[in-house]
């Protein structure tokens, strides 16, 4: 009988333990209480459709097959609470894959389909936000432009080759800023010039998935938090899903568990896992507004272990960098205080040194799964085909789960679409090697990169030799 077993440190013990929670997760939660909806699941149980992970991707596949064929029975399961990882974790940056656009048209080997995927990423947000309308979801979100932004003189026109690949498709939806703009968009001098997205949005992640969690319950989906999966087997009529104390019976599986997929199968060789740090800082409206930032603006910089920032309705900062952390053997995911606060709070003052002085309210630090075509990707596991998953989000999830939701629903559904044949099911090479050289060789790289950057950031050159280690692709970057 074909199965998995999956690591005993796999999702359940190896979820954050409440009080390392984010600071979203923790203010989710507390605004709404324990209804007492989802308990654990116990004893047997079959269902048309079993979703493996409450996070953005499970919840939206759910909603989706309901949308698609009505009457599913579709029983979800989460490890933890919906919204317990990355999903709660995030920045809140709903954006597009315009940034991506090199890796589209990498990825599909033809520009019309990567131009749909990018319209498609577009299309996302505004129905993300569509969606919490109709809903009356209090996520807490603005619209915002995007600014892909230098923060030092070294990255200066990063970003020419995006506008190049774009402007060639026929489509110009970023547009270049000056010095000046750039600088005024969030109000600080480090900017170096960037382009701008003006169809993106922030929000907080945590209330959007436990929003998720609201609709699914009211459609009927069958959640149950604190259940985590300890094996997949294929049986008689379709594949088995065995929890501690519980088996369900399923047609059919999705498996949506974002960073804890590396340790399944071949899919830990095509992604790696890295460490991303974020603060909170306490609000501060007024210095905000003094430093001449009204919120309009969400940032990352051109680096390759990137900055991002971006302020809240409340006033806060929202401070990060990605990179700060490799996930080592044994180790499924990267929870718990920052990895690197030192570094993240040196960045934030030299980005941003009118905020200097703010206090940080909450840190934490949370897996970010890269891979080598720093997109997504659907496919079945080999073991037990009954399975359909999707990882490998590489730090733009929000917009692009709701795509990946299309993507799960097609294949497990089995209708063949532009989703189900588009690039997005082309599974990336193993290009990464196992255990324990993976992890090694990115910290080879994330050491070479931190080299780098205390470098421009300082004006100074950088030695050939670690130019080199620090321009292997595929193990991190940022847009």
């Amino acid at each position: 009988m074909p199965d998995i077993v999956l690591p005993q440190d796999w999702p359940g013990t190896g979820t954050p333990v409440p009080s390392r929670r984010s600071f979203w997760l923790r203010e989710a939660l507390a605004r709404e209480g324990d209804d007492g909806r989802t308990p654990p699941l116990e004893g047997s149980a079959s269902c048309d459709v079993c979703v493996i992970g409450g996070g953005y991707t499970g919840l939206w596949t759910a909603l989706e097959i309901l949308d698609r064929a009505p009457g599913t029975d579709v029983l979800l399961v989460e490890a933890d609470v919906c919204g317990g990882g990355a999903s709660g974790a995030n920045a809140g940056f709903l954006m597009p894959l315009w940034g991506r656009f090199e890796s589209l048209l990498a990825l599909s080997r033809d520009r019309e389909e990567a131009r749909r995927l990018g319209e498609e990423s577009a299309r996302a947000v505004e129905e993300i936000l569509s969606f919490v309308d109709l809903h009356g979801l209090d996520v807490e979100y603005r619209r915002a432009s995007w600014l892909w932004a230098a923060t030092s003189p070294a990255q200066r026109d990063a970003w020419l080759g995006v506008l190049d690949a774009l402007e060639k498709a026929g489509v110009e939806p970023l547009r270049e800023v000056s010095v000046a703009e750039s600088r005024r968009l969030a109000g600080t001098d480090r900017h170096f010039g960037g382009i701008v997205d003006p169809g993106s949005a922030t929000l907080q992640p945590a209330l959007l998935a436990r929003g998720l969690r609201r609709v699914a319950l009211e459609r009927g989906v069958r959640v149950h938090e604190g259940t985590p999966v300890v094996r997949l087997a294929t049986v008689r009529g379709g594949t088995r899903v065995t929890t501690p104390r519980a088996a369900v019976t399923a047609e059919r599986v999705v498996l949506a568990v974002n960073a804890w997929a590396g340790r399944i199968e071949g899919l830990g060789r095509r992604m790696v896992t890295l460490a991303s740090d974020t603060l909170v800082t306490a609000p501060a409206p007024r210095l905000l507004a003094e430093s001449g930032w009204d919120g309009a603006t969400a940032v990352t910089d051109a680096r390759r272990r990137l900055n991002y920032y971006r302020t809240t309705p409340d006033g806060r900062l929202v401070f990060g960098k990605g990179g700060t952390g490799v996930s080592r053997t044994g180790e499924s995911t990267l929870w718990g205080p920052p990895r690197r606060p030192a570094e993240v709070r040196r960045q934030f003052e030299m980005v941003l040194p009118r905020l200097a002085g703010l206090p940080v309210e909450a840190a934490w630090t949370a897996p970010v799964e890269y891979t080598p075509t720093a997109l997504p990707f659907a496919g079945r596991l080999d073991t037990v085909p009954g399975v359909v998953y999707a990882a490998g989000y590489s730090g733009d999830g929000l917009a692009a789960s709701r795509m990946m939701a299309r993507v799960v629903t097609s294949l497990v559904l089995g209708v063949r679409d532009e989703w189900s044949t588009s690039a997005l099911t082309r599974i990336p090479d193993p290009s990464f090697p196992p255990e324990p050289l993976r992890a090694v060789g990115a910290g080879a790289v994330m050491s070479a990169l931190r080299a780098v950057e205390a470098r421009q950031d300082a004006g100074r050159p950088v030695p050939a030799p670690v130019r080199a280690v620090a321009s292997l692709e595929g193990v991190v970057g940022g847009h």
